[in-house]
This record gives structure tokens, C-alpha cells and sequence, in this order.
């Protein structure tokens, strides 16, 4: 099976929805909010489900943090990983595509992916919200991504 990736135009789960909304409100009136207007408190119930990418270049992104819901669904531990490295069914170039875009637009955007591993078979279905951060309030170096795991076995 190969991969497949269908954008939204808004999440669909109210818990990707719940940090969208958290995100336009530590926006204010800026393009993007700076990673330490993201508070972790705040986020409490989300927090297995987040993931941090740093802009590398090149089209990559660094795994800055992988939630333990993630690790869990993906059966494991991506943080300081490049995402060029990540097994994902094909799909790899296509997910990167979308955060780049994230980059290139400074605006938020939403996926469903579905994918099956191929070191271990596993197959995955989440919906994905990826979020732009800015340390200087107009490029975009970091993304913020928040995930509802529809499958994983």
C-alpha cells in the first residue's frame, strides 16, 4: 500500500481545532508567534500529541520533539531525527512539501495522512495541523504540529 496525503482546509478534531485557535491567539496581530509565546502549561492534554520541527533548509526539518503519543503510534522515538530520515511509505517528500509550505506562506496548514512503514509494516491514519513560529516575527523558523492518531497498528 502506498502512501496517501489529502489536504483540509481546517482540522477536523476538536483538539487540533482547540490548538489552532491557541495558536491565532498567541499570534495577536503578528505573522507567526515566537516558540516562547507557546506555553507547555497551557497545553497540557495536547502535549502527547505535539511535535516541534526546526527549519534546517534544504527542504529538511529537524524533530525537535515528538510527543509520547506519537512514539507510541509510530512505534518510536523520532526527536533529533531529519524528517528526510523518517520511514514514511513514500510519503516523505510530499509531508516535507507541506511544512515547506508553511515556511514559504507563514500560514498554518492541515493534512489527513495514511501510510503503512516500511521497516515493520505499521500502518498510521492522523490528521495533522502544522503551525508557523517566528523568532524575529517574519521568517519562519520553527513548526508547530499537533496530531489526532486516527490508526495505528
Amino acid at each position: 500500500m502506498s502512501g496517501t496525503l489529502e489536504r483540509r482546509t481546517e482540522p477536523l478534531h476538536q483538539e487540533l481545532q482547540v490548538l489552532h485557535d491557541y495558536w491565532r491567539e498567541k499570534k495577536g496581530s503578528a505573522k507567526a508567534p515566537s516558540r516562547d509565546r507557546i506555553l507547555p502549561e497551557e497545553l497540557v492534554p495536547l502535549l502527547p500529541y505535539l511535535a516541534l520541527f526546526d527549519v534546517v533548509g534544504g527542504g529538511d526539518f529537524r524533530v525537535r520533539l515528538w510527543g509520547t503519543e506519537l512514539v507510541y503510534a509510530y512505534d518510536g522515538d523520532l526527536t533529533g531525527r531529519l524528517m528526510s530520515d523518517c520511514d514514511l511509505d513514500g510519503i516523505n517528500a510530499r509531508l516535507r512539501e507541506q511544512l515547506a509550505e508553511v515556511v514559504r506562506e507563514c500560514r498554518p496548514n492541515v493534512i489527513r495522512a495514511q501510510f503503512r512503514k516500511d521497516t515493520d509494516a505499521r500502518y498510521l491514519v492522523f490528521e495533522r495541523v502544522a503551525l508557523p513560529l517566528s523568532a524575529d516575527g517574519d521568517s519562519v523558523n520553527m513548526i508547530l504540529c499537533g496530531y489526532h492518531v486516527e490508526r495505528a497498528f
